[in-house]
């Protein structure tokens, strides 16, 4: 029997990180290991408030479902949060509690988007915007941002835009760039969505992980019609270093919302009772000395990382603004060979570095970006240095 065509509308679509178990590494010595710069995920430990609130909901009430829309003290927290950081005046009933971010991502493809409807997707962009489209039945379009700093540009929407075009996606701090939309390009976007009557579907969720000299803004913040075209995506997982939780957050039109909410009934039902207790500090407010701490760590990772890679062979990267992510430019690799193995595509040169280096990275056909790899540099210092070390020994023997 035959697969379902949603399931053959993502054929092709694989994931950021690939299954580091699938291939077999060729050890460097009896004490080698993997290092993961492939990773999406932070290195941390979540805050001692979040470990012991998920400890003590078992004692509670937390057997049981909450609303689907999600607890009702953490909504209203995330609210005010919102209205805080965010400056976006927000009303809990505009709050949904999701089962991840991607999960509100999937939902929201679900209420606002028809067969047949084209979405402008800026690339490099995270794999799964593209896969989510196309899974109900709608059209991802890319707009090469190579040229323009990895920041789409008016001009390049418009000369995309059809129309079928229904939506924008747009996602700063960018994942796999770390490019961080400066405001003034983001108000243009946004002038133009609104006037062209699109959706924007405002992926933040490296929001709160921004570098000094970038600015992480908002489009109802700067374009005040812009209210009724937005909804926002966030989650715990990078800022508090608890992606297993499985816990983010969407917010917009409350009519909008309304519906996530009707999808998510028949769906997941809502997120996991125990983790939204479990993040109910950082949602309040309570754990933003940490949320200062990370910054101040990946600040200082993102200046070791910055040096080494400048000293590497064959690859170059442009600095990322925010996230934890480099983005390095290897097309001068494709075509030639490493110990023998021909290096045709971003895949063959990442399987050979994990095999001969023992170093993982992802790579950019994931993200639209072929003949490049993205490097997290979520990791501790002495990894990194290790990391990029043995990256360097290997890339010099390219041919």
């Amino acid at each position: 029997m035959s697969l379902s065509d949603a399931a053959g509308r993502i054929f092709g679509f694989r994931p950021a990180r690939a299954d580091l178990q699938e291939t077999p590494a060729r050890p460097r010595g009896e004490d080698s290991d993997l290092i993961d710069f492939a990773s999406g995920e932070l290195d941390f430990e979540p805050p001692a408030s979040l470990r012991r609130a998920l400890a003590a909901a078992p004692g509670g009430p937390t057997h049981r479902r909450t609303g689907t829309a999600g607890l009702h003290e953490l909504r209203v927290a995330l609210a005010a949060r919102v209205t805080r950081t965010r400056r976006v005046v927000c009303a809990p009933s505009q709050v949904l509690v999701t089962a991840g971010a991607r999960h509100g991502l999937h939902l929201a493809c679900l209420a606002l988007l028809n067969q047949g409807d084209d979405v402008l997707v800026p690339q490099p962009a995270w794999g799964t915007f593209m896969a989510q489209i196309r899974l109900v039945g709608a059209n991802p379009v890319g707009l090469d941002t190579r040229d323009t700093g990895f920041v789409p540009t008016v001009e390049g929407l418009e000369a995309l835009r059809t129309p079928r075009t229904r939506m924008i996606v747009l996602n700063t701090p960018n994942n796999p760039t770390g490019a961080v939309y400066p405001p003034e390009r983001l108000a243009e976007i946004t002038e133009w969505a609104v006037r062209n009557d699109l959706w924007i579907l405002f992926d933040e969720c490296y929001g709160d992980l921004v570098l000094p000299g970038a600015e992480h803004t908002h489009p109802v913040h700067l374009v005040a019609g812009a209210r009724d075209h937005v909804v926002s995506f966030g989650s715990f997982s990078q800022s508090f270093a608890v992606p297993g939780w499985r816990v983010g957050w969407a917010y917009g039109p409350e009519r909008v919302v309304s519906a996530l909410a009707d999808l998510q009934h028949h769906t997941t039902s809502s997120a996991g009772s125990a983790v939204q207790h479990g993040v109910l500090p950082a949602a309040r407010g309570e754990e933003d000395a940490f949320l200062s701490e990370i910054r101040a760590v990946l600040r200082h990772r993102h200046g070791l990382a910055r040096g080494l890679i400048a000293e590497l062979p064959h690859v170059t990267a442009p600095d990322p603004q925010g996230a934890h992510y480099f983005l390095l430019d290897a097309r001068s690799l494709l075509g030639r060979t490493l110990y023998g193995t021909r290096l045709d595509t971003a895949d063959d040169l990442a399987g050979a570095l994990v095999d001969h280096a023992q170093v993982a990275l992802a790579p950019g056909t994931a993200f639209g970006a072929e003949g490049r790899l993205r490097l997290s540099y979520g990791l501790p210092d002495d990894r990194i240095e290790e990391g990029l070390g043995r990256l360097g020994e290997v890339l010099a023997e390219v041919e």
